[in-house]
């Protein structure tokens, strides 16, 4: 058994792409037949990003054992096609959780817990754990967050220059660096990346590898001899300096990382020969794209200032899109705005051929997303509600059709406000008095059987799947009889055991009759978790082929 570890830093600046970076040289690696998983560290101090606003961090994407990582896991799982565990999320936050507890267990009587050797001896035990033993070669690839020369990331640099001297065969160090165009010279500067670099040489590390992350400047492409400069400079091998401008797509950095000198490097690292198919999908994006079809989708969100926030329901849609030959042009609906009835925001509703009610947290705009779902229904808009969607589509069919007082719990601030409401949306079941926030909802994969003879049933093909879930509220079943009568179904349901021996279940996905709507689907899920290249989650796919249908009638 032989592990190999590739390293990804960054530096100058931040959001240079080190989480493609590594998810595209997995790609590469996997797609050769060798056995690949990646590791994200991340400095700050916060146990998960779970209790981050999406404005402070993104999206929050869970795991299937209910991690809640950073957006990176996402792309991970997207291009190498596998489902990772809470060992792949690091944070200093865990890490200082986890010593500070065994110091107060006593494992360190007598000494004196410091940075070195007790937290870097955690992060090294963490960059091997879990590694699989059944396989001849495995590449981890690990990501240390943040930019080198971050205070808060220097213990982790020292616990790779620790870890590097150890194992020195078996690691290989790539670093990307920004270079920037300066317009007044009219010229690419390399200063930045000498200085990240140098920065890197005062921790004690060399880099193996250099990426030279820019944007190319009309036709005035990186020039050799600026790669020449940074590989002196720098201290770097010539072919170890690699040009990697921005692209048009995240699925065309993995083609363009190969039309480098990365193959050669990576062969010579694992010492055998590699030969990458990145499949049909990845392909897909080598030159310029062309589609056949082209759709408008919205998105009925919070959070509509941040795309990062909606990451992964925006690479779903991509997916969906390239499998059905569609360019998915999407658009954010402020449901704030909504609810003030914005005449330029309903304009753009009126625009769509598909509309996804996205999730969220907080009473903020919930009225604008019960608007949204009434205009989808009654004018048979394609529609997807995710999370927070399914909950509002339940709130508005139950004022609108059935005549109900309908409320969800998440719209008032006490109790008190909800007496003679019908409380359609409510806390689980242990969830009403819960005071610590971080990893306390439902969180992770659950089965849910499908009932035969639904749309959603037909769409999976299957009786039993498996979904991702962060919530704390559920759709209350008082009421379903009512719906149902009316032409909103439940069709999934997850079964469980309750503490006192009887079987319930709570509702995973509804759906309105086929005549009285072509597709009306909602899910408690996060879907957008489990689409893959080449993979499209069938929500998704069958949204964006409904969106095709509606564009052609109107």
């Amino acid at each position: 058994m032989i592990t190999k570890f590739i390293f990804v830093t960054g530096g100058v600046v931040s959001g240079l792409g080190k989480g493609i970076a590594a998810a595209s040289t997995g790609l590469i690696l996997k797609s050769s037949d060798i056995s690949v998983d990646v590791v994200k560290f991340d400095p700050y101090l916060n146990i998960d990003p779970g209790t981050m606003s999406p404005f402070e961090h993104g999206e929050v994407y869970v795991l299937d054992d209910g991690s809640e990582t950073d957006l990176d896991l996402g792309h991970y799982e997207r291009f190498l096609d596998i489902n990772l565990t809470k060992h792949s999320s690091v944070t200093a936050g865990k890490i200082y959780e986890n010593i500070l507890s065994e110091e107060r267990e006593g494992m360190y009587l007598g000494k004196n817990v410091q940075l070195i050797p007790h937290v870097t001896g955690y992060i090294k035990e963490c960059f091997v754990r879990e590694i699989p033993r059944d396989i001849d070669l495995h590449v981890r690839i690990i990501e240390i967050g943040g930019s080198t020369g971050d205070m808060e990331g220097e213990v982790f640099l020292e616990s790779f220059r620790q870890f590097r001297q150890e194992n020195k065969a078996d690691v290989l160090h790539f670093h990307l660096g920004f270079v920037p165009f300066l317009a007044c010279s009219g010229e690419y500067k390399t200063k930045p990346m000498q200085l990240s670099t140098r920065e890197l040489l005062r921790h004690g590390l060399q880099p193996d590898v250099i990426g030279a992350r820019y944007s190319k400047q009309g036709n005035l492409d990186l020039p050799r001899e600026v790669l020449e400069k940074i590989a002196l400079f720098c201290n770097v091998s010539k072919d170890h300096v690699l040009s990697l401008p921005d692209v048009s797509s995240i699925y065309a950095v993995p083609k363009n990382m190969l039309n480098s000198n990365l193959k050669l490097i990576l062969q010579e690292f694992v010492g055998q020969t590699i030969d990458p198919k990145l499949g049909d999908f990845f392909d897909h994006f080598n030159g310029k794209v062309f589609y056949s079809k082209k759709v408008r989708v919205g998105i009925v969100a919070k959070y509509s200032r941040l795309s990062d926030a909606y990451l992964s329901i925006l690479e779903s849609l991509k997916i969906a899109g390239v499998s059905l030959d569609c360019k998915v042009e999407t658009v954010f609906v402020d449901a704030e705005k909504i609810e003030q009835n914005d005449i330029n925001e309903w304009n753009v509703v009126k625009s769509l051929q598909a509309m996804i009610v996205a999730g969220g947290f907080g009473k903020r705009g919930l009225e604008g997303k019960v608007m949204a779902v009434k205009y989808a229904r009654e004018n048979r808009l394609p529609f997807l509600g995710i999370c927070l969607g399914l909950q509002m589509a339940v709130v508005e069919f139950a004022r609108n059709v059935c005549g109900l007082d309908a409320v969800s719990s998440e719209m008032f601030e006490t109790r008190e406000e909800l007496e003679g409401k019908d409380v359609v949306i409510d806390y689980m079941e242990g969830q009403t008095n819960v005071h610590k926030k971080g990893g306390t909802m439902r969180l992770g994969g659950y089965d849910c059987d499908l009932v035969p003879g639904t749309l959603i049933h037909n769409l999976f093909g299957v009786g039993r799947i498996r979904e991702r879930h962060r919530h704390r509220l559920e759709v209350q079943q008082e009421f379903l009889d009512l719906y149902s009568k009316h032409g909103l179904v439940v069709s999934g349901k997850h079964y469980y055991t309750t503490n006192d021996g009887r079987e319930a279940f709570l509702v995973e996905l509804i759906e309105l009759d086929i005549k009285l709507h072509p597709y009306f689907v909602a899910t408690q899920s996060h879907p957008e978790f489990l689409s893959r290249p080449g993979k499209p989650h069938p929500l998704f796919k069958g949204l964006v082929e409904n969106a095709i249908i509606y564009g052609e009638d109107v």
